[in-house]
């Protein structure tokens, strides 16, 4: 057994961001840009009004106030989208809508707040304004030709609007991982089959694509195989094809009829570890097959979970182009109750978390098992029970995540 940083480790050492595509601009948030990109043009392209208001000359209401209003004449409105057709001369002022043109001869933009229809075709000025108030300036912004987005970073809704105000409809990105799923067992029955005696459903599927759905990538269901050498060879040999990454789950463990390490070996798997000082999940495999992320996962649904979120999931983030993010365990509570655990490994325990006046209290649920959904769902939190530890007693702080 290797501890859980080293395995974590040597996967990231072996992960490497795929190569770009092009993708719709609308499909782009939470992708990685492959390129960087230059602006196509200024922005704003024209000086405008960032209010509703009145563009003035500055000269004419620099004195103005509410006892002493400046009184210019209204020559005409501009509303966004159109060009102004006059010039601001002297006592004379534009009304003015937000986005719309400043004309020639203004200087500033007086709010509406400030101002007094007089009734008499003429406006009230009620405060001076600055030189400069409320225009936006032709490319104060962006300047074209300017990089405006580098390569690597992380398109949020904020990079959608500014490429929409570029004209730029598309963009290259980091490929989304195709993850291969693959369920091994005699024992496995399709989601929708009525049980049959000895036998479970495949619950390990439908997570693994929930999952992988969620975290970006692209799952690819290969169903189950039984525990047949010759055909877990043919079901590897057909997950891999096609495929970035492959997870399969069940036969890693050293059972009599657990032949997914051997199988994989035939296939010229790179094995990089087998065996991680983890609890749940000890039996984690993880190698390199082809140039493919491949990995080995327990047969139980909730060691399937943990290293699926503790392991699989920075390896695909780095793939996508993403810094990996190391699982955080930034949270720190007070266990509520006492729990047993092996000392050599560390153990992931399934809490429910509570604050209190000075933190948070963890309630270790009992009994947990590698195979208890129903344990699982309860949860809200989980913590880490470090390797050197033989007991989690009442009262010690442990590390801890929220389970989203």
């Amino acid at each position: 057994m290797i501890p859980p940083q080293k395995a974590l480790d040597l996967i990231l050492d072996s992960a490497h961001a795929l190569a770009g595509e092009d993708a719709d601009l609308n499909a782009s948030v939470g992708r990685v840009l492959a390129e960087d990109i230059f602006a196509k043009d200024d922005l704003p392209p024209f000086d405008n009004s960032a209010m509703d208001g009145f563009a003035v000359r500055f000269q004419d209401c620099s004195l103005a106030s509410r006892h002493a209003p400046a009184l210019l004449k209204i020559k005409e409105t501009i509303r966004a989208g159109a060009a102004a057709r006059l010039e601001v001369r002297p006592g004379e002022a534009i009304k003015i809508m937000t986005g719309a043109p400043l004309p020639k001869g203004a200087d500033a933009v007086v709010m509406r707040e400030v101002t007094k229809d007089q009734g008499d075709g003429r406006v009230g000025i009620l405060r001076s304004p600055e030189s400069g108030d409320h225009i936006r300036r032709h490319g104060e912004d962006i300047r074209s030709g300017a990089r405006i987005l580098t390569r690597g970073i992380k398109i949020r809704p904020y990079e959608v609007a500014l490429l929409a105000a570029q004209g730029i409809d598309h963009v290259f990105v980091v490929k989304r991982p195709r993850v291969s799923i693959l369920a091994t067992g005699d024992e496995l029955m399709e989601v929708a089959d009525r049980l049959a005696p000895g036998k479970i459903r495949n619950s390990n599927g439908p997570t693994l694509a929930a999952a992988l759905s969620r975290w970006g990538a692209s799952p690819l269901d290969k169903g189950i195989v039984k525990d047949d050498p010759p055909l877990m060879r043919q079901a590897l040999e057909e997950s891999l094809a096609g495929a970035d990454v492959l997870l399969v789950t069940g036969g890693v463990s050293a059972g009599d009829f657990d032949y997914t390490k051997t199988v994989l070996e035939q296939l010229d798997l790179r094995l990089v570890f087998w065996k991680a000082a983890i609890k749940p999940g000890k039996p984690l495999l993880f190698g390199v097959c082809g140039g493919k992320l491949v990995f080995g996962l327990p047969g139980n649904p909730v060691s399937v979970m943990v290293c699926l979120e503790e392991f699989v999931r920075p390896a695909l983030e780095k793939l996508q182009g993403h810094a990996p993010g190391y699982p955080s365990y930034h949270l720190s509570g007070r266990a509520a109750n006492d729990y047993p655990k092996p000392k050599d490994r560390q153990q992931y325990l399934f809490c429910q978390a509570e604050r209190e006046e000075n933190g948070y209290k963890l309630q270790i649920i009992r009994p947990q098992g590698s195979a208890m959904l129903g344990m699982a769902c309860k949860a809200n939190a989980l913590a880490i029970a470090p390797i050197g530890m033989s007991r989690v007693r009442q009262g010690d702080t442990l590390a801890f995540r929220w389970l989203k």
